[in-house]
């Protein structure tokens, strides 16, 4: 009988053909064509995104009823003012009551004792992200891009994007990340350390304007810190103190001072926390494969308690579903540990190394 195949999503691999689209929240214009080579910083799409529409109470600042209003207001519908325009005012005995807007924008009218305001449209740059060849385009919506590079996917990860020198500021990969290690030398530079459990890091990482931090993993109480901040984090093994695993921490080390990008769940991009470092020339790409078949041979990290964050080999491929150690059934895999042990996982607790 012939065995169904597994397919494992490859989270790490030292060279792959990435494919990554960049896509506008709203429509707008793409300025780059199928076959245009772009760096990173190149702008790939733009838009207007409409304002946000603002509202005044102006019955309540003039303290007058909402029927008697519209004889105080002193700007027209469709009428655009500047921030701090006089919008409204009122002569009383003593003295002379005027409301000023706290926006810029356009008037769209008055109702119910209000003046309601648009704010003017907000343009916006959408970057590469990734130096590549663009190899298709979504008319007045973005682009997908190629680039050929290392890749590392995360566990977990918060914050937005960057671009920036990878800088590995550890010597083995379950150091810990100490918060008097930065200082302004490491601005604009992605972070590579074992473990974060100083809310300081944090703290000083954002302050001194680094483009990211990758982790083996991160403590638990800092997860609330990290979601106030835009610094985009990418863990790889999981919470508490879990070292990076060796072969990720070593493709790190290796690539020490070269220019990657990093991408948070802010993003908005599908793919999830990952670090990219593109690197120069195409002639080696492995085949673009978003989950690849598991033979027996291969490497895999293992992504769950007891074993989270080690590394094993396929040793064998059962046909049918095993017994678990908390004594379910599933699907898995006969691997052996570095330690020599033999375990049975479950496909769904492991993650492949390309």
């Amino acid at each position: 009988m012939m065995m169904p195949t597994r397919l494992l999503e490859v989270r790490f691999s030292p060279t792959a053909q990435i494919v990554r689209r960049r896509m506008l929240a709203t429509r707008g214009e793409v300025v780059v064509q199928v076959g245009d080579r772009v760096e990173a910083d190149d702008v790939v799409a733009h838009a207007l995104i409409e304002g946000q529409l603002r509202s005044l109470d102006l019955a309540r600042a003039l303290q007058v009823s909402a029927r008697a209003v519209p004889r105080h207001v002193r700007v027209s519908p469709g009428e655009h003012i500047a921030r701090g325009a006089t919008v409204a005012s009122r002569r009383t005995l003593f003295a002379r009551r005027e409301v000023r807007s706290p926006w810029a924008g356009t008037v769209r009218g008055v109702c119910d004792g209000c003046l309601f305001l648009r704010e003017e449209p907000q343009a916006v740059q959408l970057c590469a992200h990734l130096p590549g060849r663009v190899v298709e385009q979504y008319p007045g919506m973005g682009v997908a891009i190629q680039t050929s590079g290392a890749l590392v996917r995360g566990v977990w990860g918060s914050g937005d994007e960057g671009v920036g020198t990878l800088a590995v500021c550890v010597e083995a990969p379950g150091d810990e990340l100490r918060w008097d290690a930065f200082g302004i030398r490491y601005r604009g530079t992605i972070v590579v350390g074992g473990t974060v459990r100083d809310p300081r890091v944090l703290h000083r990482a954002n302050n001194f304007c680094l483009r990211g931090m990758v982790v083996g993993s991160i403590a638990p109480e800092l997860l609330p810190v990290s979601a106030t901040l835009r610094l985009p984090i990418v863990v790889t093994e999981g919470l508490g103190t879990i070292p990076m695993a060796g072969p990720v921490f070593e493709l790190l080390r290796q690539h020490h001072g070269r220019q990657a990008a990093i991408a948070g769940p802010q993003a908005g991009g599908q793919y999830g926390a990952e670090l990219i470092v593109p690197l120069p020339g195409e002639g080696a790409l492995m085949a673009l494969v978003p989950a690849q078949a598991i033979e027996a041979g291969d490497i895999v990290r293992l992504t769950r308690p007891p074993f989270m964050g080690a590394i094993a080999q396929v040793i064998a491929l059962p046909g049918r579903p095993q017994e678990t150690a908390i004594g379910t059934h599933a699907d898995g895999a006969q691997v052996r540990l570095q330690d020599g042990r033999r375990v049975f996982v479950p496909y769904v607790n492991m993650e492949l190394f390309g």
